[in-house]
C-alpha cells in the first residue's frame, strides 16, 4: 500500500502585513481599507485576518477605477 499524497494546506485568510505583500502595497493602505469597511476582516485579538477571496474582490474593484 503507497502513501496517501495531500496536497499542500492553502490558507484562507491573510494578516494585513501578509495582504499587503500579496497585493504590492503597504499595510497602512490596507489598514484604510479595514477602517473605511471598504474590506471586510475578522478582529482576533489585536490582529486582524482577512479572507483572501475579501482581499481579491476589493483588489478586483479597486483596479477597475484606475
Amino acid at each position: 500500500m503507497g502513501v496517501l499524497q495531500l496536497p499542500p494546506i492553502q490558507p484562507i485568510a491573510v494578516t494585513i502585513e501578509q495582504a499587503a505583500k500579496l497585493i504590492g502595497t503597504n499595510d497602512k493602505q490596507i489598514r484604510r481599507a479595514i477602517y473605511a469597511r471598504e474590506l471586510p476582516a475578522v478582529r482576533l485579538g489585536k490582529s486582524y485576518s482577512i479572507a483572501i477571496a475579501d482581499l481579491t474582490r476589493w483588489f478586483e474593484r479597486k483596479k477597475k477605477f484606475i
